[in-house]
Parts: C-alpha cells; structure tokens; sequence
C-alpha cells in the first residue's frame, strides 16, 4: 500500500465528512468493495477533525457564483 500526504484545512476535512455522512447504503457497498470502508475513513477524519483549530481558519470560496 502506498501513502501520501495531502494538506487539509478544517472546512475541506468539514466538506469531506458531510459527503461521507450522506452516503447512500447502496453506493457505501460499491465503494467498500473497491477501497475499504467509509464509515472507517469517516471515523478516522472526525477523529482528526476534533483536534483541529477551527478559530484560525477563514472559509474561503473557491468556486465563483453563478448568480
């Protein structure tokens, strides 16, 4: 197994979290079959997420508004 390691910020590990906790039960098989168990990695990054300073940290959007 290869690894390697990606800097992340509280709201892009915030991000990551929410996509992982809405996770459909179906698509949460398929991807358990070809990398692993996400409810693992969700635990894994909360545990991070916890430690992390979130007072320092600005949000800041990456994508433009359409509008």
């Amino acid at each position: 197994m290869n690894e390697d390691f990606v800097r992340l910020n509280v709201h892009e590990i915030g991000i990551i979290l929410s996509i992982l906790k809405n996770v459909s039960i179906s698509d949460e098989r398929m991807i358990a079959k070809d990398y692993g168990s996400a409810s693992a990695l969700y635990n894994k990054l909360y545990s991070i997420y916890e430690k992390m300073d979130r007072s320092t940290v600005e949000l800041r959007y990456e994508v433009t508004p359409s509008f």
